[in-house]
Order: structure tokens, then C-alpha cells, then sequence
């Protein structure tokens, strides 16, 4: 499991940094996606690191990482949309 804590840290450093570098050449909101989406999963991930009995015998940390996993994935597609039309407005990626 430390490995895969380990892991997952440096890919959550690598994509804020993602995040922050392209904000500061597009000036776009939509740039701060990916940054936002890490924050919200590290604040997720807790519930998985730090395990407590089930709430009301039904809620248990594992069931709620599941739904806080749910609003980040919506924010990263929409990022991927928006980072991909982006990309095709651009000379780099004209014939």
C-alpha cells in the first residue's frame, strides 16, 4: 500500500504542476481543472488511508471514497474536452 500512496502522490505533484503551468500560458479557468480534480481526490483518498466503522451500518469509508471519486471524474472529462478542442484551435496541430 506504500508504494501505491507514494505513486499516487507523485502523479498528483505531476498534474498540479500540469495544472499551474498551463494556466499561467492560457490564462483560461478550465486550466485549473486538473489541479482542483487532485485536490478533491486527496481530500478523498483520506477516506481510504483512514478507515472508521460504517455510519448508520451503511456508510463506511471505503462506499464514500466511491461517491467522491464520482464529481472529480465529471471535472476531468470536461478538462480532457476543453484541453483537446484547445489543442485542435492551434497552428502546431494543423495539416
Amino acid at each position: 500500500m506504500a508504494a501505491n500512496v507514494v505513486v499516487g502522490v507523485v502523479q498528483n505533484i505531476m498534474w498540479t504542476w500540469f495544472s499551474i503551468e498551463k494556466y499561467r500560458r492560457s490564462r483560461s479557468f478550465w486550466a485549473t481543472w486538473p489541479g482542483l480534480a487532485v485536490a478533491w481526490i486527496i481530500v478523498a483518498m483520506s477516506l481510504e488511508l483512514f478507515d472508521f466503522p460504517p455510519l448508520w451500518g451503511t456508510f463506511d469509508a471505503h462506499s464514500l471514497w466511491h461517491l467522491g471519486t464520482v464529481a472529480p471524474t465529471i471535472l476531468w472529462y470536461n478538462f480532457l474536452l476543453k484541453d483537446a478542442k484547445d489543442d485542435m484551435g492551434k497552428q502546431r496541430l494543423k495539416a
